[in-house]
């Protein structure tokens, strides 16, 4: 359970028990005991808000919940792989890269929660 660890590390650099943490989070009491017991894994928008708290790669989070997740032996492997390589890239522009992509993914609005545009009359100014 390496997602687990970034759960440790919050409440370490917070000072804070399981219960501010679900609080801190967002999240309940029982999804912070299912983590660390392994019954659950965490989700990618749990793991971001973890990173964001710790001022982390997002990429970090995400990837060792996705080891967690992985069932498959080779699948396992795949994530690993990925995240070995992932953590030896040290030039900010591809770190970067990957924080804008999975923060994109998470902030980019839907079709049907994105405000239409409206145009006042006789008026230049469009209004979102």
């Amino acid at each position: 359970m390496k997602s687990v660890q970034y759960l440790e590390m919050l409440k370490e650099k917070n000072r804070i028990n399981d219960a501010e943490l679900s609080r801190m989070l967002n999240i309940s009491k029982a999804a912070i005991s299912q983590y660390k017991s392994g019954v659950r894994v965490m989700d990618d928008e749990t793991c971001l808000a973890i990173a964001l708290q710790l001022n982390i790669n997002p990429m970090e989070v995400i990837g060792a919940a996705c080891i967690d997740r992985a069932e498959k032996s080779g699948q396992k492997s795949l994530w690993e792989v990925f995240m070995t390589r992932t953590a030896n890239v040290k030039s900010a522009g591809v770190s970067a890269a990957l924080i804008f992509a999975v923060v994109g993914i998470f902030l980019t609005p839907t079709p049907a929660n994105a405000a239409p545009v409206l145009k006042a009359e006789n008026c230049s100014i469009y209004i979102m």
